[in-house]
């Protein structure tokens, strides 16, 4: 998991030890489940992509949903087809799982775009008073959903 971890800090810029221990849980989670998609030339990766089982409200219903993430090619390895190969097999991954719907926060449009991704979605916000919330019981954990952080 160290050189995923190199990979991810070449990618994305730095982790701190606490962001690396719940990034390197998380990832370990989702190998178990294989939905952690790696590229490698000579053994050595050069790119990767993490699928998460989620969900999406559709006409009050939940459809399942693969939010893709953490999609990252090596700085030295981009623009060689790396990335097209592995968003290609993450949409054959998401196929063969059966999941209708995928999201993901492209940090670029054209590649998404061409393998079928679009915009889509929208941004709200409100201010609440810190104060109105204080009736409210704590929110309990949904049962299935893997945590996110490690236990302490």
């Amino acid at each position: 998991m160290g050189a995923q971890v190199d990979l991810s800090q070449r990618a994305f810029g730095l982790m701190s030890p606490r962001q690396r221990e719940s990034w390197t849980y998380v990832a370990s989670l989702r190998v178990r489940q294989g939905m952690f998609l790696g590229a490698f030339i000579d053994g050595r990766p050069v790119g990767a992509a993490i699928c998460h089982d989620m969900l999406q409200w559709w006409h009050g219903r939940a459809v399942p949903m693969a939010g893709v993430a953490s999609v990252k090619v090596a700085p030295e390895h981009r623009g060689k087809g790396i990335g097209r190969q592995l968003m290609t097999a993450v949409l054959a991954l998401i196929a063969e799982r059966g999941y209708p719907l995928s999201a993901l926060f492209p940090a670029t449009m054209p590649l998404y775009r061409s393998l079928g991704w679009e915009l889509a979605g929208s941004k709200y916000e409100a201010a609440v008073p810190a104060r109105s919330l204080w009736s409210l019981p704590p929110r309990p954990r949904s049962a299935g959903l893997a945590p996110t952080m490690p236990p302490r």
